[in-house]
């Protein structure tokens, strides 16, 4: 059965569940593409140096409480759970330790049977792909004290050997782990043990963040998606094309125009290194290459069922991973040894929205968190940050975000 839909997939996601819901259109068009991730499993691949990359993707979406992260993960949950009996993706909750992961894993999914060209019934082996959904980060991580190191593991690895309480010794072969998550700002921004770990111990190079701070729009009477015809039409279509991605099977190749475009790329991340950086930026931009491919093929089979990467995908997964790193710079730069690193984050956070802006108005938002002499050393050390610039206005100092001109190009 070919494809319905005449546009990429996660495009129509996007344009048939954005009119009915608040949550931002970026949370939305990730949630998509995580999906397909997950949905393609470890059928599809791209073989490159030494290793093998499959579509398995981490995905943590980050916003306030209450501006939709849950709901575009519960969107993604009500499609995978349209046919219960033959569900696109095995999925497992936050609510679980990392042994019962493993346990779980290592059982395994059963397959839907098929037909055979000859008429005879294909049973197929059992699955060791799933998408991991926590709701709150903070939960899956602090359920097992290794919880961590798994899944650090489980971002590149297909085998995984285990030593079990209850089942004994546990080896999963063929394992294909993906990953949607959502966190408040504050957990990761916050210097304590949990996020000194994410970053030091390599877990924030292996996930995509995806940071909002706005519902896409404000309206308390959203029409509900399956009282839409045309909404609801398009939500049949893009169930019927999943399950067509699910069956894509093969070694992924990129072109010429995409490989140029990927090693021009990789060579401008290259020469912006600068030792400013925070630690976050390096390690990500340290797996830059393969979160960039693992997404050009999500991109292709989003388009189409060719297995072909071409310089349209790879101008797509370098933009998103562009955005991630801009992301990794607001949400890890409170983590850091200084006393000071929250309250500075904290009151870059305050510039960057409200503008220039006094420390008399700094102070009256934040004395909860801040004391005066707090405020005074953090305004030294913003004074001497390369994004920031200070004006005087009467006799009083306004401090204001003004972000660097970065050079245009690939």
């Amino acid at each position: 059965m070919a494809r319905v839909l005449k546009k990429n997939w996660h495009e129509v996601f996007a344009e048939c569940v954005l009119p009915h819901t608040d949550a931002p259109a970026n949370f939305i068009t990730w949630a998509g593409l995580s999906f397909i991730g997950a949905a393609l499993k470890n059928h599809v691949f791209f073989e490159i140096s030494t290793y093998t990359l499959y579509p398995n993707m981490f995905v943590v979406l980050v916003a306030p409480p209450g501006i939709g992260k849950g709901t575009a993960m519960n969107i993604i949950t009500g499609m995978n759970n349209e046919n219960k009996l033959n569900k696109i993706v095995n999925t497992l909750s936050d609510r679980i330790t990392a042994e019962k992961i493993i346990e779980t894993i290592a059982d395994g999914w059963s397959a839907a049977p098929h037909m055979a060209p000859g008429g005879q019934m294909i049973i197929p082996s059992k699955e060791h792909s799933c998408l991991l959904f926590a709701e709150e980060l903070r939960t899956l991580l602090g359920a097992s004290e290794w919880m961590l190191t798994f899944l650090e593991q489980a971002w590149s690895q297909t085998t995984f050997d285990y030593q079990t309480k209850n089942k004994g010794s546990v080896f999963i072969d063929n394992m294909c782990c993906s990953l949607l998550a959502a966190s408040v700002p504050d957990f990761l921004r916050n210097v304590n043990r949990e996020a000194s770990m994410v970053i030091t111990g390599g877990f924030s190079s292996r996930c995509l963040f995806v940071y909002a701070e706005t519902p896409s729009q404000d309206n308390t009477w959203l029409e509900p998606l399956k009282k839409n015809k045309k909404s609801t039409a398009l939500w049949d279509n893009l169930i019927l094309d999943l399950k067509e991605i699910t069956k894509l099977r093969g070694e992924f190749t990129a072109d010429t125009a995409a490989r140029i475009h990927l090693d021009l790329f990789l060579k401008r991340m290259r020469v912006s290194v600068t030792s400013e950086e925070s630690e976050a930026i390096a390690n990500f931009k340290a797996r830059l290459k393969a979160h960039a491919l693992k997404l050009a093929m999500i991109f292709s089979a989003s388009r189409g069922d060719s297995l072909i990467i071409n310089q349209f995908d790879m101008v797509n997964a370098t933009g998103e991973c562009e955005k991630v790193i801009q992301n990794l710079n607001k949400l890890f730069r409170g983590a850091g040894e200084s006393m000071d690193a929250a309250g500075i984050a904290r009151v870059q956070s305050f510039i960057e929205k409200h503008g220039p802006t006094s420390k008399r108005e700094i102070f009256k938002a934040l004395y909860r968190h801040l004391t005066q002499d707090d405020l005074e050393r953090i305004l030294w050390v913003i004074e001497y940050l390369p994004d920031y610039s200070i004006s005087m206005r009467g006799k009083i100092n306004y401090y204001e975000h003004k972000p660097l001109t970065k050079k245009a190009g690939p």
